[in-house]
């Protein structure tokens, strides 16, 4: 056994019981990164202690033993931010398949629509309410 197969293992038999990261821990990892960027950048030291509390806050929770409380807090987090992550990935999606398709809101219930590129005008039909509405795609 090598010398980094050792530390794995006493890392891993540390960790054992402990909670780990999540995706509450991972975005206060990115915003602390982000924040200690721009502090350093500005040269305003409010953001970079803010990045260390964030950073410590963040090494707690990972190093915890109490799983139920951690994954509370997690489900709260990714309750409170469904909106936004969701726009995020609907915007990402949009982006990478802006070559294959147009995109169209059904004017009756704003539902987003996909039409594929190049068919010429076309007569789309809302799946969520059937309205009926003419587009060039």
């Amino acid at each position: 056994m090598g010398f980094f197969d050792k530390i794995r293992n006493n890392f891993a038999r540390f960790m054992s019981g402990r909670y780990g990261a999540d995706q509450l821990g991972m975005t206060m990892l990115w915003t602390a990164l982000i924040l200690s960027i721009v502090g350093s950048v500005a040269k305003l030291g409010i953001l970079t202690i803010l990045a260390d509390v964030l950073l410590v806050v963040m090494f707690v929770r990972m190093l915890s033993k109490d799983r139920y409380r951690r994954q509370n807090e997690n489900q709260i987090y990714l309750q409170k931010t469904y909106k936004a992550r969701t726009a995020v990935s609907e915007w990402i999606n949009r982006v990478k398949n802006s070559k294959k398709y147009r995109y169209f809101t059904c004017p009756k219930c704003k539902k987003r629509l996909r039409v594929p590129r190049g068919v010429g005008s076309i007569t789309i039909t809302c799946k969520g309410c059937g309205h009926k509405f003419d587009k060039k795609a």
